[in-house]
């Protein structure tokens, strides 16, 4: 999609017919699915406009619990002191839900409906779990909620109709908390290898392997894959990162690259040790 004017250029909702008696074409583009990691940087975002963190901010990636949860990493690896712009290139599990306890799950789930992205969940609020994959959208939301962040903060319903995009009445968040993890997301290393900068992109894998995401964006476009079964079946070793993003990046070569916005006045762009004594380490 065009993320500016909110214009849909090209949908695939199914790679083939399902087949079975109950078999046909199926707009996966809007089936409900577990998005992964892929509602992390929102999260990142909040906090960074909340003032409590900042992309060099420090913060410990040790075993946790919340409550009753203890939360993993995916490798089941931890890695000791880390900065937040560290934390979400690598996606990892227990800072992003110690930020989540910080900014609330409430206000996450509030500011993800101001993207175009609204949670399914199975009874009750939204707790400390969506950030990981917890929840139900569609691809089409996560393509209007990362084209939020490539609009500064504030998004557009995408429409395929020309000129039928919405601008979303009210912002996620400020200009500068969405540069801010942009800039964070186009320092993730790529699956070719190639130089990071061009493209601010996540991937996602949900519980199972029953989903395998990868959204992104540059100046002008967003992109978002989904890879997977329709009825949910598992795909063993399907990951985000070695299924989805190669096929991404291959619909990004097919565009014509607009860069990625510079940084707004008022974002702070400075080591860690140059931060104001509050923000060098969350707590």
């Amino acid at each position: 999609a065009d993320h500016r004017s909110g214009e849909i250029l090209a949908s695939v909702g199914a790679a083939e017919w399902t087949g079975g008696q109950s078999g046909g074409f199926i707009d996966m583009t809007r089936a409900v699915r577990s998005p992964g990691s892929t509602l992390k940087p929102f999260v990142y975002g909040l906090a960074f406009d909340d003032g409590i963190a900042h992309p060099e901010t420090l913060i410990e990636d040790r075993p946790a619990t919340f409550g009753r949860w203890q939360p993993q990493n995916f490798d089941r690896h931890f890695r000791g002191t880390v900065s937040l712009r560290q934390s979400l290139v690598w996606s990892l599990n227990i800072p992003v839900v110690k930020l989540a306890e910080a900014v609330g799950p409430h206000r996450i789930a509030q500011a993800l409906e101001r993207g175009g992205i609204r949670l399914r969940l199975e009874g009750g609020g939204p707790g400390l779990a969506v950030v990981l994959g917890g929840a139900g959208v569609t691809l089409e939301e996560l393509a209007q909620g990362y084209g939020a962040l490539a609009r500064g903060g504030r998004g557009v319903r995408f429409s395929a109709l020309p000129g039928g995009g919405q601008e979303q009445p009210l912002a996620m968040f400020s200009r500068t908390a969405a540069w801010q993890v942009a800039n964070i997301l186009a320092q993730t290393p790529t699956p070719t290898g190639t130089a990071t900068g061009r493209i601010a992109w996540k991937t996602g894998t949900s519980y199972g392997h029953r989903d395998a995401l990868a959204v992104g964006f540059d100046g002008g476009h967003v992109v978002a894959v989904w890879l997977g079964q329709p009825d949910g079946t598992p795909v063993p070793g399907a990951f985000g990162g070695d299924l989805a993003a190669p096929v991404m990046f291959d619909l990004f070569d097919m565009l014509a690259h607009v860069p990625l916005p510079a940084p707004p006045p008022q974002a702070l762009t400075v080591p860690n040790s140059a931060l104001p004594v509050p923000l060098r380490r969350f707590a």
